[in-house]
């Protein structure tokens, strides 16, 4: 173990779990691998009734790292977010979830770029599988961008780590809706990369693998469960889109997932309502081959209801 002068926790990470009893003691093991242990721990328990609570007890009682457990009734990853956002106390924040875990030296490698850092928001690290094959990928020559720059603009591909100073990510949170659990990540990092740019660190020190009971195996249901928490991303996406062909695409979604919602004033209450009106019967197509049937006798609002 690397011995610091100060010992006290400048990372905290978060992991939001639900009913991942079975696996989560691949992420515990390791954490207490690490070669640095200036970390907390912080899990959301979002409901879980298969042991979960019992199993961290006695990792509590171990003592060999720190950690925080609270429990919370199912309400959904970005509710477990704001709470652990809330109540971070170290320099750094990062979300690891429940199925995967970290490489030996990760938090080491965090906190030593993290003293490179100037003004920075944060830094981006890469993402790969356990036969060591990258899901992150991007040049080299890229330094610093914004998130949603560097996916768009600069070669970024595949799933990331994202590290954050905690002052930073204490100023958004999720919005939460009645009875829905979900909002896209991209809601909270598309706020944040208005504050600043991130440091890209061509290293991968983030293990995971896309499990079949995750968010990422039915994405489409996901959001036919949870309309308002996508309305409000692609709402907010509208805003900052700069090419008119990106604009139709998101508007076109945006009326699909309104209609599911069972929404009134659709053109008017649209970013674009001029592109809403001329693209609404794609919306309309769109909502009929995705979302039709999710709510049984909604109907299709008219241009201007």
């Amino acid at each position: 173990m690397k011995r610091c002068a100060d010992n006290r926790p400048k990372l905290t990470i978060f992991t939001p779990t639900y009913n991942r009893a079975y696996i989560l003691p691949q992420l515990y093991r390791s954490l207490l691998a690490q070669s640095d242990q200036r970390f907390l721990w912080h899990i959301v328990d979002d409901g879980s009734f298969d042991g979960t609570k019992g199993l961290v007890a006695a990792w509590k009682k171990e003592e060999k790292i720190n950690i925080l457990y609270e429990y919370q009734e199912n309400s959904g990853k970005p509710v477990a977010h704001n709470r652990a956002a809330a109540a971070c106390n170290t320099e750094l924040f990062t979300c690891v979830d429940s199925d995967d875990f970290l490489t030996r030296h990760a938090v080491s490698i965090i906190l030593s770029e993290y003293g490179k850092m100037q003004q920075e928001t944060g830094m981006v690290f890469m993402r790969r599988k356990r036969n060591g094959a990258l899901i992150s990928k991007w040049p080299k020559t890229l330094k610093h961008a914004t998130l949603r720059a560097a996916y768009k603009r600069n070669g970024v591909s595949g799933d990331t780590m994202l590290v954050y100073r905690s002052d930073i990510i204490k100023t958004s949170q999720f919005p939460v809706f009645p009875k829905e659990k979900f909002v896209p990540e991209a809601y909270l990092y598309d706020r944040l990369d208005d504050l600043g740019e991130l440091v890209f660190i061509h290293k991968a020190i983030y293990v995971c693998e896309y499990l079949e009971d995750g968010y990422t195996k039915s994405m489409r249901e996901t959001i036919k469960n949870n309309p308002r928490g996508y309305l409000a991303y692609i709402n907010q996406r509208l805003k900052k889109e700069e090419k008119l062909a990106e604009k139709i695409g998101d508007t076109v979604r945006y009326t699909s997932v309104s209609i599911s919602c069972g929404k009134k004033g659709i053109v008017k209450g649209a970013v674009y309502p001029l592109i809403a009106a001329f693209t609404f019967p794609f919306g309309v197509c769109f909502y009929l081959a995705v979302y039709r049937g999710f709510v049984r006798g909604n109907r299709i609002c008219c241009l201007h209801c």
